[in-house]
């Protein structure tokens, strides 16, 4: 099944349209109307799943609401991966993205209550893509694939450019304690972070660029398969940010499909799309297409940076249960500290496109 076209009305975002002339007056709600804007980023409608759209699906049809974080739409890898299993599952499906942006706390918290609790998951949230975690695995249920084959846990970071010198010192972990780390809320790499002794900061999804270009944090780590796509947004949204060229950290991490605890037929259909996705080499062409592009390539110029390891019991307990084969990502030898260098680990015969 495609994604719903029709025309759908969004309560939330006709009242607050609608009202706009009648609440001009009312200072309260004037303060309050930017950060709403703020979170129904533009994107094409057509990719957008609401909640009244959910609701009038056919019966056997999966609804999959993806949240979304700013930046993101239909060609983000998310969405894509997403589109590619559910087309390999054999179900019939409605894909969108989320109407507004989510934080991730309040996503998981949603998704937990289930698609049919209207009231405490008003987008009609069915999926979303976390680090893998006792906690999160608790909550909701996982599809136990790595998303990127555990690329996300390789990480360089957003900085302010006056910063760029004093990250040129950072060597070992314990440097890594003299500065502050960004990361929003609900993300499970703060607990990575914080067990390693660092300090970080957390904000809402929609200020997090600020934060860096206000210098009020050293470094925003993120996901090199997120780089590209936060580059068209931090470009439009800072002055004076830019990445890192200096550092990699590295920490077992892996992104999973979760979804509501009682949607089992959702969950069963990305696992098996999953497998077949892998088996016919068209997860692995999605991988290059989209993660290992030009642009990586030629920014994250990954054999001149340093490699920091972090261990990441958030995982300890979870990640072990991932197949070898689902890994892009040498972990035993990171972990050993059998590889330091980012010219080290360009020699790992998986992550050779990325340094080429």
């Amino acid at each position: 099944m495609t994604q719903p076209t029709a025309p759908h009305p969004s309560g939330y975002w006709t009242l607050l349209t609608s009202g706009l002339t009648v609440v001009i007056a009312l200072v309260g709600v004037l303060l309050i109307q930017p950060r709403l804007s703020e979170r129904r980023l533009k994107i094409d409608d057509q990719y957008i799943l609401t909640a009244t759209e959910v609701r009038s699906l056919p019966a056997g049809t999966l609804s999959v609401v993806l949240d979304r974080s700013p930046g993101e739409d239909h060609n983000d890898f998310k969405y894509r991966l997403l589109e590619l299993v559910l087309k390999r599952s054999g179900r019939p499906f409605a894909l969108g993205l989320s109407e507004v942006v989510v934080a991730q706390d309040e996503a998981v918290a949603a998704l937990e209550q289930g698609v049919a609790s209207f009231s405490r998951n008003p987008f009609a949230l069915s999926i979303g893509v976390y680090g893998a975690g006792v906690d999160v695995n608790r909550r909701l249920l996982p599809v136990p694939i790595p998303v990127t084959g555990g690329i996300l846990g390789l990480r360089s970071g957003w900085t302010h450019q006056s910063q760029m010198a004093r990250l040129a010192t950072i060597r070992t972990r314990q440097d890594l304690g003299d500065i502050v780390l960004l990361q929003g809320l609900g993300w499970s790499d703060v607990d990575i972070f914080d067990a390693a002794g660092l300090r970080t900061f957390t904000a809402r999804s929609e200020d997090l660029f600020r934060l860096v270009d206000h210098q009020r944090v050293q470094l925003f780590p993120r996901g090199i398969a997120e780089l590209e796509r936060e580059a068209q947004l931090m470009a439009s949204s800072t002055s004076d940010t830019a990445l890192d060229p200096h550092l990699l950290l590295a920490y077992p991490f892996a992104g999973f499909f979760y979804v509501s605890p009682d949607n089992q037929p959702l969950a069963d259909a990305i696992r098996t799309g999953f497998e077949r996705a892998i088996a016919d080499g068209s997860y692995q062409r999605l991988v290059e297409e989209l993660i290992f592009t030009p642009w990586l390539r030629r920014t994250l110029v990954l054999k001149n940076r340093r490699v920091i390891v972090l261990a990441n019991p958030v995982a300890a307990d979870v990640l072990p249960a991932v197949e070898s084969r689902h890994w892009i990502v040498p972990w035993p030898e990171l972990l050993n500290e059998e590889i330091e260098t980012g010219e080290q680990l360009c020699a790992a015969q998986k992550l050779k496109a990325l340094c080429s």
